[in-house]
């Protein structure tokens, strides 16, 4: 049976030396006996149980309840039950536990290591293991339980980060309200609900589980939140036009969250120092528009339903979109830096709307769609880029595409191309000669970096082009490995391949390419 958390907030009724000294009898008399013995679990257990919620987080009549516990809190670091035990009183305690119990309670415990400001409960850090015969109704009794008697345990206070990663849903509402309301009263910096069950992508969890509906109320009323940075998986967020401003909240991530379009600019409402946000497999979104003069990233990513993005930020630094061919329109993002489209279903493109964009430098686009149909002349010329990154599958007509974007960037200084395997038709040309676009002149272009080089023609055709066409290269490095551009945008490195491969990749690259390269460039295998 799980036990009920009644949840007030983290403030004391009365006064805090009482509440002290109360806590610290009830201690002394569960722990009667030998002073060197370990004490029973079921006295332990009584112990605990008699340190209601509501003698601990009482809400309290005074006004000044709230400046009381923040002052308490500074006055005592070491705030929470654990930390004001004795040394040896504590060991015996958590000797006396089971070694889940024992484990979580250090995660809260500053007089064991860190400072207890993290609480975090998961799977594997409240049971210490997995039975594959517990039916999943009773596993998620037992860890609601457990969360339960460990916030039972905790004052409420110097809480920085909370988080519960677990498989719940709609029928655990009420237990996890009261999670939230208790991070809400404790503080905190962080929070998160992973609510998805492991091993299963959040996707196909929800089809089988009603999602639940997250209490931004709980963190309004008019009242200064400390809240920083939000995180929710597998919820239903409804920030609403009348909802309390936090005006604390810089990151928001919502992943396979249920949102309506409307609501998007809600969020702005509800968050008006907002800098991040996420929004990944938020399928109900069909039509997306950003307006905000704070944001600075924007990070949009596989919404099944989406048909178009429209944004309107002075502030938007970043933007990243991964997922199918989308209608993407920067209408007001004057000082844009930096964007990354990845279409998973056609090959991206340099938007029309650059030219607008007076701070942009780098662009990262995909081809990884070996269409026979080209769709890549650029009717103007985009000045103001300096570094473009492309990930491409190596047919014929992607380094055709290729091309036509160089010709459209004549001031690119750094230029790297990233090869995906490929083993299919590259659409070999009927009379083998490539018609490449004339008037290519790239005089700033000085590094050039390929990765995924496996003697590919087109590709050493491209780079043959690109050396022509760039008479100040100063730097040109290939390498077999391929890499990937990670949700952080850094290159990171897939797979070697076999090493024989690798070697023949080599041996081409430096035949074909190093060897017609002026001694003004230097080139490098890797």
């Amino acid at each position: 049976m799980s036990s009920t958390l009644s949840l007030p907030p983290p403030k004391y009724q009365g006064q805090a030396g009482d509440c002290r000294d109360d806590k610290r009898r009830r201690l002394h008399q569960g722990h009667s006996g030998e002073s060197g013995s370990r004490i029973p679990v079921e006295d332990l257990e009584n112990m605990f149980s008699s340190l209601a919620i509501d003698s601990i987080l009482s809400k309290g009549n005074s006004g000044d309840c709230c400046e009381n516990r923040k002052r308490k809190s500074c006055q005592e670091p070491d705030g929470d039950l654990a930390n004001r035990l004795p040394g040896d009183v504590l060991e015996n305690m958590l000797s006396s536990l089971a070694m889940q119990d024992a484990a979580v309670t250090c995660s809260v415990s500053g007089q064991l290591g860190k400072q207890g400001s993290v609480l975090v409960f998961s799977d594997h850090n409240v049971f210490s293991e997995v039975n594959s015969g517990d039916s999943d109704s009773f596993r998620s009794e037992e860890f609601i339980d457990r969360v339960n008697n460990r916030l039972l345990r905790h004052e409420g206070t110097g809480v920085e980060v909370f988080e519960v990663h677990f498989d719940l849903n709609s029928g655990h509402a009420a237990h996890l309200d009261k999670w939230v309301q208790f991070a809400a009263m404790s503080d905190a910096q962080s929070v998160r609900l992973h609510l998805c069950k492991r091993g299963i992508s959040c996707s196909g969890h929800s089809v089988t589980a009603s999602r639940y509906s997250f209490p931004l109320h709980c963190f309004g009323d008019g009242q200064e939140s400390s809240l920083r940075k939000l995180s929710l998986t597998n919820c239903i967020f409804r920030p609403s036009m009348h909802s309390s401003s936090f005006s604390s909240l810089a990151s928001l991530y919502l992943m396979c969250v249920t949102i309506a379009d409307s609501e998007i600019q809600n969020i702005f409402s509800c968050f008006p120092v907002l800098r991040f946000l996420r929004l990944e497999r938020c399928n109900g979104l069909v039509n997306i528009r950003i307006s905000s003069e704070t944001l600075l990233h924007l990070d949009i990513c596989e919404g099944k339903k989406l048909k178009s993005i429209e944004i309107h930020s002075a502030s938007l630094v970043f933007f990243e979109y991964d997922g199918h061919k989308v209608d993407i329109k920067y209408a007001s993002t004057p000082n844009m830096r930096k964007i990354v489209t990845k279409f998973s279903n056609r090959n991206s493109s340099l938007s029309k709307h650059l030219n607008n964009m007076k701070m942009i430098e780098k662009v990262t686009l995909t081809f990884l769609s070996p269409r026979k149909e080209p769709n890549f002349i650029y009717a103007k010329r985009f000045t103001r880029l300096k570094f473009v990154n492309l990930y491409i599958l190596p047919s014929w007509n992607n380094v055709l595409a290729v091309a036509h974007l160089l010709q459209a960037t004549p001031y690119v200084r750094r230029f790297r191309l990233e090869m995906k395997a490929y083993s299919g038709d590259q659409h070999d040309l009927d009379d083998g000669q490539v018609s490449w676009p004339e008037g290519i002149s790239l005089p700033k272009l000085r590094v050039v970096l390929v990765g995924g080089f496996a003697a590919q023609p087109p590709l050493i055709e491209l780079l043959a082009c690109l050396v022509r066409a760039a008479p100040g290269l100063k730097f040109l490095t290939v390498s077999p490995r391929y890499h990937l551009l990670n949700r952080t945008c850094v290159w990171v490195r897939e797979k070697d391949g076999e090493k024989a491969a690798r070697d023949h990749a080599r041996d081409v690259a430096r035949e074909t390419v190093g060897l017609t390269l002026p001694p003004s460039v230097r080139f490098v295998l890797k």
